[in-house]
């Protein structure tokens, strides 16, 4: 309070004289505000709060790891001193310096940012022919919320402009969302779902086998999140799934199901499943083997192997939206290795992780005569049975 404006007067007989000054008192910066650590899902917006006061008036700066900030597009100083990140990428997770600087000095405090999730939404194209029907292009948007009741997250989607000849079997291609799902589903302990492994940047080879015979491929590429931190996702299909009249359609249930994703490699996996829907209370097994490769740089798995659940599966075609919605509820944890007719062998890896090397033994099942009653079909690490041209199981 001594700061100020003064004046010294000088008085005699003579006359009056005067001279005025201004007295300054210069202070090192102080933190008044400080940033405290965070923790956000991806696709959101943080704000770090920092403020301070000083004499002269400080000025406050940003770094990450001792590197300046600003640059990137999604990062904004704000008039206040706070630091604004939009659009949140995993790799956005880190320590954050707020410096507050003037004449006398600088002050440095450190806040943790962290990042995880689940992006809140997909979106993307699906190209290609099911059962012989070219479809030209149909479009995918899905949201993902944590679900209330239960340790998963909740995936509502939509497909759009589905033909009407194609809504009925579309109806159980759910598959055709496991990129969506398996990149957002509920990290359960210290598993990791396909964003947090991959940074949701990632290539997905499908193959869907009916127990009577057809045979569904599947492309996904997983192309990173949009400025809003959409999941960007392009899908090929091509090949034939199981048709039913249009009445049983109507009555088809999806069962829960599993998924086991095993670690073959770096920036590698191998994931299967077997499945079965109802239609009017008749059992239709199939089965799912999928290859993903992404970035090895990225790191591994934590676990050997993963487990992801979907349950509370739904689906609806609505004819004159030509569009198909699913429901699925997701979560994803440590898994435990079945041996298929493959030799495991385990390798110590950096930290936690197991390396799990897949020998080329694979049993062909189907050398027994008694495996199928007709003809059979040996995969990786499983087979089918089916009938000959022109019969159906």
């Amino acid at each position: 309070e001594d700061a100020g404006d003064y004046k010294c007067v000088a008085t005699n007989d003579a006359g009056v004289v005067e001279r005025s000054l201004t007295l300054t008192l210069q202070s090192p910066p102080v933190i008044t505000v400080e940033p405290v650590g965070t923790v956000l899902e991806a696709g959101a917006t943080a704000v770090l709060d920092c403020q301070a006061r000083g004499e002269p008036p400080p000025t406050i700066g940003w770094s990450r790891q001792g590197q300046p900030v600003l640059g990137d597009d999604r990062v904004t100083l704000l008039p206040n001193g706070s630091l604004r990140i939009a659009a949140l990428q995993r790799e956005d997770t880190s320590e954050y310096e707020c410096v507050a600087r003037n004449l006398l000095g600088s002050v440095l405090i450190t806040a943790p940012l962290t990042v995880q999730g689940g992006p809140a939404r997909a979106k993307g194209s699906i190209i290609g022919s099911i059962n012989d029907v070219e479809f030209g292009i149909a479009f995918l948007n899905a949201t993902v919320t944590d679900s209330p009741d239960s340790d998963t997250r909740v995936i509502q989607a939509k497909i759009t402009n589905v033909p009407r000849t194609l809504g009925p079997a579309m109806r159980k291609l759910v598959s055709i969302l496991s990129p969506v799902y398996w990149t957002t589903a509920k990290e359960i302990g210290e598993a990791m779902n396909g964003f947090t492994l991959t940074d949701a940047v990632f290539k997905r080879e499908t193959q869907v086998e009916f127990a009577t015979g057809e045979i569904l491929r599947m492309t996904h590429v997983a192309r990173g999140l949009d400025a809003d931190g959409a999941l960007l996702l392009d899908v090929v299909v091509s090949g034939h799934v199981l048709q039913l009249q249009s009445v049983a359609d109507a009555g088809v249930v999806l069962q829960d199901y599993t998924e086991d994703y095993i670690q073959t490699g770096p920036g590698q996996l191998h994931a299967h499943s077997t499945r079965l829907f109802t239609a009017d209370g008749v059992s239709v097994p199939y089965t799912w083997n999928h290859t993903i490769t992404y970035d090895s740089s990225k790191g591994r798995m934590p676990f050997l192997v993963q487990t992801l659940r979907a349950a509370s599966i739904a689906t609806e075609y609505n004819p004159l939206e030509e569009a198909v919605a699913f429901k699925i509820q997701a979560s994803i944890a440590k898994g435990i290795y079945r041996n298929r007719g493959k030799v495991p062998v385990f390798m110590a890896g950096s930290g936690n992780a197991e390396v799990l090397v897949l020998l080329s033994t694979d049993i062909d099942e189907c050398e027994s005569r008694d495996t199928c009653q007709h003809e059979c079909r040996n995969s990786l690490g499983s087979f089918q049975c089916a009938c000959p041209s022109g019969y159906r199981l």
